[in-house]
């Protein structure tokens, strides 16, 4: 986090900004905040599947994974982020339901990286709520809506494609949240979570 620091204070210094140092550096310290889209959605599920647990009351508002997330591709070169290894999951969220998923702490660096956006660290994101009708399957149809699966108004759980890059492999701790819910949880990142 401390490349977004800097970056942000010389953003500031450059463009001649009214604020502090201390006001700039104050903004950095808050997450990054990605919104993903309902139209980025990939699938609708009934229910969570094998190896993932809802959170939440009255069934849950949010589904991650509980076994340990593999680490797959590395950064691109030149990228910035050529140290960091990308683990990918489904993020599910209770179709009715808004929900936000924050990383409070990690062994090194981490980001989301979910959703139609140019790539780069959020510390943040929120999904949901996806109550539009799902689309007819034909294209042509006067209810399709572009980018909803085939079937969405036909399950509960939506699904969006992604997942975390970490520079340390580990247990990833994050804040799940909706409403007035607030659920600590942690993902295996490359290593299994002790105890």
């Amino acid at each position: 986090m401390a490349r977004f620091a800097g970056a942000a204070l010389a953003v500031g210094l450059v463009s001649g900004c009214t604020g502090s140092i201390s006001d700039d550096l104050a903004a950095d310290a808050q997450p990054w905040h990605r919104h993903v889209e309902c139209l980025h959605v990939i699938d609708v599920v009934a229910e969570p599947g094998l190896g993932y647990r809802a959170h939440g009351s009255d069934g849950g508002f949010i589904a991650l994974p509980t076994t340990t997330l593999q680490l797959g591709r590395s950064g691109s070169e030149d990228s910035g982020y050529e140290d960091y290894r990308f683990a990918k999951f489904g993020l599910l969220v209770r179709r009715a339901q808004q929900a936000s998923l924050e990383i409070a702490r990690v062994p090194g660096d981490a980001f989301w990286d979910y959703g139609d956006h140019v790539f780069g660290s959020a510390d943040a994101l929120t999904a949901g709520p996806c109550t539009t009708h799902g689309p007819a399957c034909e294209v042509d149809s006067a209810e399709y809506a572009g980018g909803w699966p085939c079937g969405a108004d036909r399950g509960e759980w939506m699904v969006w494609a992604g997942g975390i890059w970490v520079n340390e492999p580990g247990c990833v701790e994050v804040v799940a949240s909706s409403k007035d819910e607030e659920i600590p949880v942690r993902l295996a990142v490359g290593a299994p979570c002790g105890g």
